[in-house]
């Protein structure tokens, strides 16, 4: 399977540094930890994301030192979110230097202002935070910075949603912000992930300004190979991730480096498997409503009969997190098993077309589809963030088990290996994999980017 070949593509011990802004559960920045970039600081507003992003860090040290048999001890304490830190200690006993190390590199502060934002931190003290850490690991240059701000004011759905609001969403300014850590840091490029709405909100003028204002600190900004962005906006799944995703890269460089746009499809997957939802999840363990496992780590139920995806995600892993199922009404088990039945013969559930008993929302004339199935043998529709408030868009295809995706199932279909650990409650956890870039399209990116760069050099 071609990922296997190409990782990992900086065999000479060279390390591209980077900083990661809006960082999240790190879905961006786990391509680049794959493959041999040094991440110097990461930025996030979230508590329990920044926990993830700290448990992951620590995998990739102790990867590093061979030893990840200390983490897989961490793992097998079950550490729930009110007890994180007492677990960490056994970690921290052995390799004091790691609770120092997060403490600078993963930097929990939101952007905005805090005159207007009580929890927001000013731009000045998050660029020296950065300085500190870039100062700890003994960097004096970044090559690169990435991340995506927020996007839910450019998304068509949020639009659609917040109407005339969204016009004066403070998020969708989140943008400066970034490049005033990119004019501060000086990188050779930058990346700026987000959803294809960007390219046409507020008819276009978002994204011209997003434009004229890199440019205006020295940077040109492309949204892909075509003159014509809304030509360039990508599907993740024809590059190999096992989920139909939309979204724009936006490469940004240095104006006198004269770069053209970077060709990710270079590392793209192939598969000897369907791609298929069933291919994702099938070798998880079957789970009634309410059942399963939050934090301790379940084992899995055989080692026969994995497709290569399966056999990807289980690389380094001991058995399987965060795979509890939610407990469901069963009214809306109901709703569920019909959706089903309607999947497995090729049909979408029409609200409308449900029994009046089990009808609750006097809004009939949009959202039909609200119960929607991530169907058996079909490429896995996209997994966003509103997972975390129902599970009504990602039903479990089983119509013996007919309920929603757990936590797993969705990184699954995310692309997150199974050794990867979401921090913080339940809910917390389906946000971070919502809002997440899929693991394996950050490892093209980061692949297609180390590349371009040493060659480009």
């Amino acid at each position: 399977m071609d990922y296997f070949r190409h990782t990992i593509v900086n065999k000479k011990g060279v390390k591209m540094n980077v900083i990661d802004l809006f960082s999240g559960a790190g879905g961006l920045t786990e391509g680049f930890h794959k493959n041999g970039y040094r991440v110097v600081a990461q930025v996030e507003k979230d508590r329990w994301a920044c926990e993830t992003l700290k448990t992951r860090a620590i995998y990739y040290y102790l990867k590093e030192r061979n030893d990840l048999d200390i983490y897989f001890q961490y793992l097998r304490l079950g550490a729930g979110y009110r007890n994180i830190e007492a677990c960490r200690r056994l970690i921290y006993e052995k390799y004091p230097e790691l609770e120092e190390k997060l403490s600078i590199e993963i930097i929990n502060k939101k952007f905005g202002q805090p005159e207007v934002d009580p929890e927001a931190t000013e731009i000045t003290e998050i660029i020296t935070s950065i300085h500190s850490a870039a100062e700890y690991n003994d960097v004096t240059e970044i090559d690169l910075i990435i991340g995506g701000p927020p996007c839910q004011s450019f998304s068509l759905v949020g639009r659609g949603r917040m109407r005339d609001a969204v016009l004066d969403d403070p998020r969708n300014m989140l943008f400066l912000y970034y490049k005033d850590i990119v004019n501060e840091f000086r990188p050779k490029a930058f990346i700026f992930e987000n959803v294809p709405g960007i390219l046409s909100a507020k008819k276009g003028a978002v994204f011209k300004q997003i434009k004229e204002e890199f440019s205006g600190i020295g940077y040109t900004l492309l949204s892909g190979h075509s003159e014509n962005d809304k030509e360039n906006i990508l599907d993740f799944a024809d590059y190999g991730v096992l989920q139909h995703r939309k979204r724009v890269l936006l490469f940004g460089y240095r104006s006198e480096l004269n770069y053209h746009y970077p060709d990710f499809g270079e590392y793209k997957l192939e598969w000897n498997c369907p791609k298929s939802t069933m291919t994702a999840i099938s070798d998880l363990p079957g789970l009634e409503p309410g059942k399963g496992e939050d934090f301790s780590v379940a084992p899995y139920p055989s080692l026969l009969g994995l497709n290569d995806y399966q056999c990807l995600m289980r690389e380094d892993s001991i058995g399987i997190l965060n795979h509890k199922a939610r407990p469901i009404q069963e009214k809306d088990r109901e709703i569920y098993k019909i959706a089903i039945e309607r999947a497995n013969n090729g049909l979408q559930l029409n609200y409308k077309e449900l029994p009046e008993k089990l009808k609750t929302h006097n809004n009939q004339s949009s959202f039909l589809d609200r119960f929607k199935v991530h169907k058996m043998d079909s490429l896995p529709h996209t997994v966003v963030a509103h997972i975390s408030k129902d599970g009504h868009y990602n039903i479990h295809p089983d119509l013996k088990q007919a309920r929603s995706f757990t936590v797993r199932e969705a990184a699954r279909i995310q692309s997150f290996p199974d050794n990867f650990k979401f921090e913080g409650p339940r809910t917390a956890q389906y946000i971070q994999v919502g809002n997440a870039v899929p693991p394996l399209m950050s490892g093209m990116i980061a692949q297609s980017l180390f590349n371009f760069l040493r060659d480009a050099n």
